[in-house]
């Protein structure tokens, strides 16, 4: 249970430290402590803290999380504090091409309170990790999580559209919210001061390097979006919101299938239904579809074969199907389709975006758009064994993610254009192991930053 971390070399930590932290479901790996013994105050000097060689060497061990120094000196971090910082995010953008985030530990100085964890949602954040940190930790701990929350409802876990933030809170023994335009300086008001503190570093900001010295009785848990320092805001939204997506798969297949297990409606009489199991689905399977200004991209990341019908249109006359293309892609396949038929049709224009480490090319503008993706999922006879239809929301790319193809495989009905039943509201529950979740659906996040150039 938990997650395994890697230690940096300068840290000293004792069997207290050890103990603690696995409390909060992170154990040490033992081969990467230097010593167990830390030496006295007051005794010899002790290294300032290198986060960026942390987040290194948390890349170079594929460890999800470091354990960093503190530092004995607390004015050292408001004097040098948005140094380090400022460098721990370049090392996060540097460190691998593929890694989403980096989290680093920053040990209690002191023994902490049985207080709760503070979760902190800076408002210049654009993805929501710090959640699901926190959930591990509470989770973990059995602690209550008291979560400050600067960004409104985006970093919100009260939020019924997403089953990975009703997982997260549900991890907790208590979840209790309030907004603060600027968290980091609302701890002082907690009734009891909190035993560890979750806090995100956006690129550029300074505000953990006075979070830390204020409270050495806390363990101090740093997350460091790495999409954003590497790419761009735009990039990192997009790889979170997947990364949150496959996390509400992962707690939640499981519970979906006891219920089903027990309890399923026989189809209505007339309606063809599915030809039987098929395999399953994994966190980072996902069929795409990409309009170009000369074709429509197919992409089928799924270990089923499934056939894309997809009705192109005006972006005018939303109503008004042009042409429809079908294709029939094999597991793992991608495949390009010609858009000839709607050459009538102002074609998406294709911009390189440059960001901070690199460039990707995108497709914007235009009068040419997606209307409707129907997506079957095929037996191996080549019979139907499930179609679903969906409407993109820009008209320029489509995603059918884990969670829609588990709904998909999961209904017997075929359904069609006309017959699109609305999803009910499912109680997500708890995952046993929300690191593991955690780490799991990371690993889609990591999928997608594949694709872009370093």
């Amino acid at each position: 249970m938990g997650t395994t971390a890697v230690v940096a070399p300068s840290v000293h930590l004792d069997a207290a430290d050890v103990s603690r932290l696995s409390a909060l479901g992170i154990s040490v790996d033992g081969d990467a402590i230097g010593t167990t013994n830390r030496p006295p105050a007051g005794e010899g000097s002790h290294p300032l803290p290198d986060l960026a060689a942390a987040i290194d060497l948390g890349a170079e061990r594929g460890a999800l999380v470091v354990i960093s120094d503190r530092g004995r000196d607390p004015r050292a971090w408001r004097g040098e504090g948005a140094r380090w910082l400022a460098a721990a995010t370049e090392a996060s953008a540097t460190a691998s091409a593929v890694r989403p985030l980096a989290l680093v530990v920053i040990p209690a100085a002191s023994a902490p309170r049985p207080g709760p964890i503070a979760v902190l949602s800076p408002a210049e954040s654009v993805s929501s990790y710090e959640l699901y940190v926190g959930a591990a930790l509470a989770a973990a701990s059995g602690r209550r999580v008291e979560h400050v929350n600067g960004r409104g409802a985006q970093g919100s876990a009260d939020q019924p559209s997403l089953p990975a933030r009703a997982a997260a809170r549900a991890a907790a023994t208590q979840w209790r919210e309030r907004g603060e335009p600027r968290p980091e300086r609302s701890l002082h008001g907690f009734v009891s001061r909190p035993a560890a503190i979750v806090v995100p570093v956006p690129p550029g900001s300074a505000d953990a390097a006075n979070v830390i010295p204020a409270h050495p009785d806390a363990d101090i848990v740093l997350i460091f979006d790495a999409a954003q320092a590497r790419y761009s805001p735009a990039v990192a939204r997009q790889v979170a919101r997947m990364v949150e997506v496959a996390f509400g798969v992962e707690t939640s297949l499981a519970d979906q299938e006891r219920v089903n297990s027990r309890a399923r409606p026989a189809p209505a009489t007339g309606r063809p239904t599915s030809t039987g199991p098929l395999g399953g689905i994994r966190a980072s399977d996902v069929i795409h579809v990409r309009l170009t200004d000369t074709a429509l991209e197919l992409t089928n990341r799924t270990r089923h074969r499934v056939r894309l019908r997809i009705a192109l249109g005006s972006a005018a006359e939303a109503g008004r199907v042009h042409a429809v293309f079908e294709a029939r892609l094999e597991p793992g396949a991608s495949h390009a389709e010609p858009t000839d038929p709607v050459a009538d049709l102002a074609p998406p224009t294709r911009v390189l975006r440059p960001w901070s480490h690199g460039s990707a090319e995108v497709y914007e503008g235009g009068d040419r758009r997606i209307l409707r993706v129907e997506a079957s999922v095929l037996a191996a006879d080549g019979r139907t064994h499930a179609t679903h239809a969906y409407e993109p929301g820009n008209g320029l790319n489509f995603s059918a993610t884990a969670s829609d193809l588990k709904a998909l495989l999961g209904s017997e009905a075929v359904r069609t254009f006309h017959l699109d039943a609305a999803p009910s509201r499912a109680v997500v529950p708890a995952p046993q192991d929300v690191f593991a979740a955690f780490e799991s659906a990371l690993t889609v996040g990591a999928g997608i930053l594949a694709k872009y150039p370093s």
